[in-house]
């Protein structure tokens, strides 16, 4: 039973859990809350679902030597994308499942993975995908998510978020992205940029939206919306005593 339940927590005694598709998504999605999480003490584990480069080839070409490589250097570039953010490689789960193919991996087994990450880390706070991405990875993430953050007795989660992840959530215009929770990384926007610079072939030139430029543009409108400078802006699928 988790004895925080029913009292607000300081800020240092939060656990956060981060559940993302690819490696990649982390950053663009709540890189600047993971690292302000990190500098008032608080323990975050990343948890991604697949890799993040089989897409662009077919699966008869998953085993080429050229292609593994690439898929060992994108794990690389998330390891040092945390380490940026102050995350220790042993808080961080990589997957070797194919990406843009979460759809044809049951959704019970997705959703066992998460559950027992959450029985493992007891997180208070869970960050994942928005229902509305496009992105098919980014969706199926999202509903295995649901059953395994269920608010049954004992849960130690207190509050789960979705995060837009630009260059794929703007892509569905007729069900725009709708923040109600805004984290303030004014001081983490540096840390952001630079741990998206690790992921050597996603950060692109404006006007990209992986660009430098547009991210910081996309925090400053969301710190428009709190009344800081810069912000990250996050849904609310539930909550209890933030």
């Amino acid at each position: 039973m988790n004895g925080n339940k029913g009292k607000s927590m300081m800020p240092s005694e939060e656990r956060v859990l981060i559940i993302a598709a690819h490696p990649d998504d982390e950053v663009l999605g709540c890189g600047g809350t993971m690292a302000r999480y990190r500098a008032l003490g608080c323990s975050v584990r990343v948890v991604f679902l697949a890799e993040g480069v089989t897409a662009r080839f077919s699966p008869e070409q998953f085993s080429n030597p050229e292609v593994r490589e690439k898929s060992a250097r994108r794990n690389a570039n998330a390891l040092s994308a945390m380490e940026t953010l102050g995350i220790d490689a042993d808080h961080v789960f990589l997957s070797e499942r194919p990406c843009c193919r979460l759809d044809q991996v049951p959704l019970i087994d997705l959703t066992k993975e998460i559950e027992a990450h959450i029985r493992d880390f007891l997180p208070t706070r869970l960050f994942t995908h928005s229902a509305d991405d496009p992105n098919v990875d980014h969706g199926v993430t999202h509903r295995a998510v649901l059953p395994a953050v269920r608010p049954l007795a004992g849960q130690s989660l207190r509050a789960v978020f979705a995060f837009e992840v630009l260059s794929s959530t703007e892509w569905n215009p007729l069900k725009p992205f709708a923040p109600t929770v805004f984290h303030d990384i004014s001081l983490n926007m540096e840390q952001k940029i630079a741990a998206m610079a690790a992921y050597e072939s996603e950060m692109l030139p404006a006007p990209h939206p992986r660009s430098p430029e547009v991210l910081r543009a996309l925090a400053c409108y969301r710190g428009a919306q709190a009344g800081v400078s810069y912000a990250e802006g996050f849904a609310l699928i539930r909550g209890l005593n933030l």
